[in-house]
């Protein structure tokens, strides 16, 4: 036997209800007081919700423009299709539209009924077993916006405790919230295709509901699929649709997605910010969902953890356990531990797509599990310095006063997680505190050691940067490139350009070394960081060692005490990068070959009683290093050139020469290039292509005298409309328009 059924009718009995809405049956009224309570606060800031125990019931009430009475019966319906906003993904409340469905079934399960009153009537809504909604109007209303009033049958009976997702949602409906439209960029090219296939309007409507694109624009766009509505476009139209899109519009960055910040009830607050990339496995467009993760951390003597999504309770289960001096996350994804004492902790993770595993919007948190542990980890840090702080009465020192007031710092100086800073940035961050307590000035180099010995016990502290202090220099491209910790990020390695790259503390040996083409010579890259490797430094190493081509890294620095410790920093790391994952070689100027040089030793002034000599020498020469010193300026431009060619050589480099699959696809692009280029040449010359257009720029010039009145007021509102355009842009449109006024 066959047995069919429609999706709908799973929505109307208590059971399979569960299943739809993701929870169990005991916390269908908690989801459905939670679903409106979100309605609401989607309309305004805050709502009423008050449980109604007289008739087993609640009330939820906006202060929006209220509901439409024919759209009543459409809305409040278990039997309609999806119909639903959120397809268009935006870091707002919900996530897949079922939720007036789950409200109207677990009304219709158990038998109860609901009342809206909304624009001066009363509405009351019976619910049938076929699908269908009856409204009637049984009288007027007073007062502004719409109220809801949802009353279960006894089977299904609401307390005052199922209202607590709700008075969540609300305790939490504060700070900032987005004021964009929907980005391109936060579609593959699956979800833009779905989208498009579901709106039933036209392409120029719905192009002009992403950001970036004005109506002109959107206009233009429709104009690409002629006689065709949205839900008409095939999957290659759609990729092209989004192409073009994503050509008009940048990329939303997480601090315009919104936040709630700092709460009353949680003193400890941290937020980290993150993207998380979805490829696409069908088509050309992946998505980048940016995100913000925030987290409030309060010490209690029993653990809680409590998880929302863009300012709403999710309805999967994340559960936290006290485990020796850890908090254990798991659910969701998630399957992590957290060095803290027991805690009562808040989570909000804002973004416009959360990946979810039900129809139940069971999120998916593994994608920025990271960013969610290290935002609850130094809230956590946070609070026990509070808890620290007020128990002690005593005097700190200046490393005290630092990590005390460390988290307070970071989330001053980035705008509660949501910018980069600078290293300096968070130390005038923390400076006010140190004068306050101790009545004297920080010193900023000990503030950088604080740090990183704080980041080697706890971790890089998010977002912060390190200014650039160095320079990394390309052969053949003839490129300097400033080296600092968001430099390193961003950069790509040019392909088959070098195959080796020399470190040196000092900076000025570069003149020599490129007047003389050494770099070209030995397809060679050169570094500097004036002194020691500063971290941007060595992340560009471990950068470099993970790419597939092959590389050397080299080290030159001074025969004294500081050089050889220049070298052995930069193999060996620091407390917080713990050690290369390449092998850098030693080529010196070591002190014994130094004074078989011949070259000139100095008399190295003492201002420790001992000076740090790096391990790799043997006694004799550390001994002979705490008196003495002999620079690589020692050596004259021929002397330094000629030692450095001969040290390089020894380690048997060669110039870089790629596989033959990488020169004949480079040999195929050339020749292909250059006879385009000659047969675009041969037909211009025999179209008379410089006559043509010296006749059709004198045919637009009076059309440009004539427009030109209004060019000012054009670009002024285009530039009102999209603030983060160039005043190019609308001159570029313009342009366009003008150039079509001819045909």
């Amino acid at each position: 036997m066959l047995f069919l059924r429609e999706d709908w009718k799973l929505f109307r009995n208590i059971e399979t209800l569960s299943q739809k809405a993701g929870v169990p049956q005991e916390s269908i009224p908690s989801l459905v007081v939670k679903e409106l309570v979100d309605n609401a606060l989607d309309v305004g800031s805050t709502c009423e919700l008050d449980l109604m125990p007289e008739i087993n019931g609640f009330y939820v009430h906006d202060s929006g423009e209220g509901i439409a009475p024919e759209e009543l019966r459409e809305l409040f319906s278990v039997s309609r299709p999806l119909v639903s906003s959120k397809l268009l993904r935006l870091p707002t409340r919900g996530a897949l539209g079922n939720g007036l469905r789950v409200v109207s079934g677990a009304v219709l399960a158990s038998g109860g009924h609901i009342q809206v009153c909304t624009r001066g009537k009363e509405y009351h809504l019976r619910f049938d077993q076929d699908g269908n909604t009856d409204v009637s109007e049984v009288g007027d209303s007073s007062g502004q916006g719409t109220r809801v009033i949802v009353v279960f049958g006894a089977n299904l009976p609401v307390r005052d405790s199922d209202l607590e997702w709700g008075r969540l949602s609300i305790a939490f409906a504060r700070g900032s919230d987005f004021k964009c439209k929907t980005s391109p960029y936060w579609y593959t090219s699956e979800a833009f295709y779905e989208l498009a296939n579901s709106y039933y309007g036209s392409v120029e409507t719905l192009a002009a509901s992403f950001d970036g694109i004005n109506r002109g624009k959107a206009k233009e766009i429709a104009g690409l699929f002629p006689d065709r509505t949205s839900e008409q476009l095939s999957f290659d139209d759609t990729e092209f649709f989004l192409r073009e899109l994503r050509a008009n519009s940048s990329e939303i960055k997480q601090n315009r997605l919104g936040q709630i910040g700092d709460h009353p009830d949680f003193r400890d607050y941290s937020a980290a910010p993150g993207y998380n990339r979805v490829k696409s496995l069908r088509g050309q467009h992946s998505a980048t969902i940016p995100y913000l993760v925030e987290a409030w951390v309060s010490l209690a003597e029993k653990s809680k953890l409590t998880f929302l999504v863009n300012k709403t309770r999710i309805t999967g289960d994340v559960r936290i356990y006290d485990d020796r001096g850890k908090l254990s996350l798991f659910g969701c994804g998630l399957g992590h531990s957290i060095k803290s004492k027991s805690a009562n902790i808040v989570v909000n993770v804002q973004t416009p797509y959360m990946p979810i595993t039900s129809d139940g919007k069971e999120p998916d948190l593994e994608p920025m599990a990271s960013e969610i542990v290290d935002a609850i980890r130094r809230a956590a840090a946070k609070a026990r310095r509070s808890v620290s702080h007020s128990k002690d009465t005593g005097r700190r020192n200046e490393k005290e006063i630092i990590l005390y007031y460390l988290q307070e710092a970071v989330g001053k100086a980035s705008g509660q997680g949501v910018y980069k800073f600078s290293q300096r940035q968070l130390y005038y961050a923390i400076r006010p505190y140190v004068i306050t307590q101790m009545d004297k000035q920080p010193d900023y180099n000990y503030f950088c050691r604080v740090i990183t010995e704080y980041e080697a016990e706890s971790g890089a502290i998010p977002s912060m940067y390190r200014d650039p202090r160095g320079v990394l220099y390309h052969p053949h491209l003839k490129e300097e490139i400033p080296i600092g910790t968001i430099s390193v990020e961003n950069y790509e390695r040019p392909e088959w350009t070098f195959n080796k790259i020399i470190y040196s503390e000092k900076e000025g040996f570069f003149t020599i070394l490129k007047d003389a083409k050494f770099p070209e010579r030995f397809d060679c890259a050169l570094l500097t960081s004036k002194g020691y490797a500063s971290r941007a430094v060595k992340d560009l190493f471990d950068l470099l060692g993970d790419t597939d081509e092959e590389i050397l890294f080299f080290c030159i620095h001074d025969a004294d005490a500081a050089g050889t410790k220049i070298y052995e920093t930069l193999q060996e790391g620091t407390m917080a990068r713990p050690g290369r994952r390449v092998r850098v070689i030693n080529l010196g100027l070591d002190p014994e070959e130094a004074l078989e040089m011949g070259l000139e030793v100095e008399t190295a002034q003492r201002a420790i009683s001992r000076r740090p000599v790096a391990s790799y020498l043997d006694d004799e020469w550390r001994e002979w290093l705490q008196d003495n010193r002999v620079e690589l300026n020692a050596m004259t431009s021929p002397q330094f050139l000629e030692w450095l060619e001969s040290k390089i050589s020894a380690h048997g480099v060669r110039k870089v020469v790629p596989d033959n699959q990488v020169m004949l696809r480079t040999l195929r692009a050339e020749v292909i290039a250059l006879t385009s280029q000659q047969v675009q040449e041969q037909i211009l010359r025999e179209a008379g292509y410089d006559q043509r257009v010296r006749r059709a720029i004198q045919a637009v010039t009076p059309i440009i005298e004539q427009e030109a009145s209004s060019l000012r007021r054009v670009v002024s509102n285009e530039l009102d409309s999209n603030g983060e355009a160039h005043w190019s842009q609308p001159v570029r449109d313009f342009a366009k328009k003008i150039v079509e006024k001819l045909g």
